[in-house]
């Protein structure tokens, strides 16, 4: 496990003062995940190991060796975009010059080709391919004719109309509406409580998990005062907790507090 982490570092390194992709096993991206779910059990087995400081690092890094490589692969398509597509030279033409990244993982290279046939069918929205008529390229535009003019006698008065009278016609009488009669409420129903009466869910068609009332109760947080100096420690709802000092006041969740008063490194508090 540890010589994993350490080819985490290695390859950290190289991403940083390379600008080209490290070359990686295909299957580095299924072993980042293998790793870290063997840290969380180790973790949860035993919460004072190293476990919890080093899952917490080596999430650091291996989301830095993501981020950097997504970047290179992401310049990488736009720059063949870039020297593969004429965009307003005549008629647009793709020629895909094959200048694909080397040392590509199998879900980087879908990753890389998906980005061009997305950049590639954006240049195609934009291009002036659909809007030329000739092979050249050219825009052909028709000359507008405007209509003749009538030709009008200035001698002959033109006629004088008269104005229309105007027809007022009755508004229609408006109806009083009657106020809606509202249907009497249904008073809820009593909800039975189940700690009074065992039998009280008999009657309804309700049913009661017990087993969520259980993790609950298990990842209930309480308030702890530290005695002893404790490492960082992952918690049974997946978060990281610590490190911790002495006479420190946290919260955790109670199942990993337990831990703690079996071991006599604290002791719970109420504020």
């Amino acid at each position: 496990m540890d010589q994993f982490y350490q080819t985490l570092r290695k390859v950290q390194k190289k991403e940083r003062n390379n600008g080209t992709l490290t070359r990686v096993e295909e299957t580095f991206y299924s072993d980042i995940h293998e790793f870290m779910d063997g840290l969380k059990q180790e973790a949860i087995n035993d919460p004072f190991s190293k476990a919890p400081a080093l899952l917490k690092e080596a999430q650091i890094i291996a989301t830095e060796i993501c981020q950097r490589r997504e970047t290179k692969i992401a310049n990488s398509a736009v720059l063949n975009i870039h020297r593969s597509y004429h965009l307003f030279t005549g008629k647009p033409k793709f020629d895909l010059v094959d200048t694909t990244p080397l040392n590509l993982t199998p879900e980087e290279e879908k990753f890389y080709y998906s980005l061009i046939d997305t950049l590639k069918s954006h240049r195609d929205n934009i291009s002036l391919e659909k809007l030329s008529d000739d092979d050249e390229g050219e825009i052909k535009v028709k000359p507008i004719i405007k209509p003749k003019e009538t030709q009008t006698n200035t001698l002959t008065p033109k006629p004088v109309e008269k104005p229309k009278e105007e027809i007022v016609k009755p508004k229609p009488a408006v109806k009083e509406e009657k106020p809606a009669i509202k249907p009497p409420e249904e008073k809820p129903k009593p909800v039975a409580n189940i700690e009074d009466n065992p039998n009280a869910l008999d009657e309804q068609d309700e049913f009661y998990d017990f087993e969520s009332q259980k993790v609950a109760k298990d990842t209930e947080l309480v308030t702890m005062l530290v005695f002893d100096e404790v490492g960082a420690i992952v918690g049974v709802d997946e978060k990281v907790y610590g490190p911790f000092r002495p006479q420190d006041i946290v919260t955790l969740p109670l199942v990993n507090a337990k831990i703690f008063f079996k071991n006599r490194k604290g002791r719970q508090v109420k504020i």
